[in-house]
């Protein structure tokens, strides 16, 4: 009978030991679901839906035809503004180009008209005088700035008078015509210091009043 009851109570000690151990094995095994769990969770929640895949895509998209339609449009102000700047170049050259008809000085003048006509330039340096001497470079900077004015070659061109026209000499009026043309101009011309002499207005002649 003694045997039978120390056999009872080591049993019993020893399920009473079991059961710390199955406790803890079990609240293991709950700690480990729960940590599948949360990571499976917090997995799925950091997974865009197709939604956001689809709105991810759209505003790249739309930042992308951002980017591109601000490109399209800085191009195209540059070629607004280099049309505009060639228009305004080809306004100005027009200008130049165009005659502003003017009184006639007498009634040898058939037509009288200025343009924006640029100086000839010179070789001169110093203090100017004007001589009217034929072969000097007055004469020949004077016959360039006429002959420029309606189209003649210096070289070529008949000059039939160079005469002071005031100014201290400084304003000056040639008799021209081209070789072998009966058509005669009287071209006016000023010294710009500097710059040379400058044709200042055309009045073409009905009959050459320089010619001897």
């Amino acid at each position: 009978m003694a045997d039978d009851n120390q056999d009872y109570s080591r049993l019993n000690n020893k399920n009473r030991r079991r059961k710390p151990r199955k406790w803890l094995s079990l609240v293991l095994a709950a700690a480990g679901v729960a940590v599948v769990v949360v990571l499976l969770i917090a997995v799925l929640n950091d997974k865009p839906s197709m939604d956001e895949q689809a709105n991810s895509q759209q505003n790249n998209k739309t930042i992308a035809e951002q980017i591109q339609g601000n490109n399209d449009t800085g191009s195209s102000e540059e070629e607004d503004k280099e049309q505009s700047d060639d228009e305004k170049k080809k306004d100005d050259e027009k200008e130049k180009d165009s005659k502003k008809e003017v009184e006639p000085s007498d009634g040898n003048v058939k037509e009288a008209y200025t343009k924006d006509w640029e100086p000839v330039g010179t070789e001169q340096t110093g203090t100017h005088t004007t001589t009217f001497e034929k072969g000097t470079k007055d004469w020949n900077e004077i016959l360039q700035a006429a002959g420029g004015a309606v189209g003649l070659d210096p070289e070529t061109l008949t000059p039939w008078y160079i005469e002071n026209n005031g100014n201290g000499g400084n304003d000056v009026v040639a008799t021209i015509s081209g070789p072998g043309s009966p058509e005669t101009f009287r071209v006016y011309a000023s010294w710009v210091d500097g710059e040379g002499w400058q044709a200042t207005k055309v009045e073409v002649l009905k009959q050459n009043d320089k010619k001897s």
